[in-house]
């Protein structure tokens, strides 16, 4: 069941309120560090900008490069506005469609992982240690 908001018109309204075609809109206003966040790093060819090394090309560690190249307050934000997402129960179809208008282009299902396994997982490593954050050299 669709539970989450969407500012429409000068007032929120529930998904089930909103026609079809404008469910997702308005998401990347209601939660702008995320927009930066998916359209900064999970943009259509994110794998092919690091330099691998032999590993396979993994969203973690681009959420740990996030972590390493930018300030505390910036990655609690996106931890803060992730939460808030995560909290706003959109069932996992619509919650593809939002994540497309945030500017992601991953596919959790490539990786075995529902949208909402996949933001859970973000969410852990957003908390870790910042020891564990890792530069990921860029290919020019």
């Amino acid at each position: 069941m669709t539970t989450a908001n969407c500012f429409s018109g000068g007032q929120y309204l529930s998904l089930k309120e909103i026609s079809p075609e404008k469910k997702v809109s308005n998401f990347q206003f209601k939660f702008p560090e995320l927009y930066q966040f998916f359209g900064g790093y999970f943009y259509q060819g994110w794998s092919a900008d690091y330099r691998w090394e032999g590993a396979k090309p993994s969203f973690s560690a681009v959420v740990r490069h996030f972590k390493a190249v930018n300030p505390p307050l910036t990655v609690t934000k996106v931890r803060n506005e992730l939460e808030d997402l995560l909290a706003s129960n959109i069932d996992e179809e619509i919650l593809a469609d939002v994540l497309k208008e945030l500017g992601s282009n991953f596919y959790p299902t490539a990786e075995s992982l529902t949208h909402h396994a996949w933001l859970e997982n973000i969410l852990e490593i957003l908390k870790e240690s910042p020891t564990k954050a890792k530069i990921l050299r860029e290919l020019n």
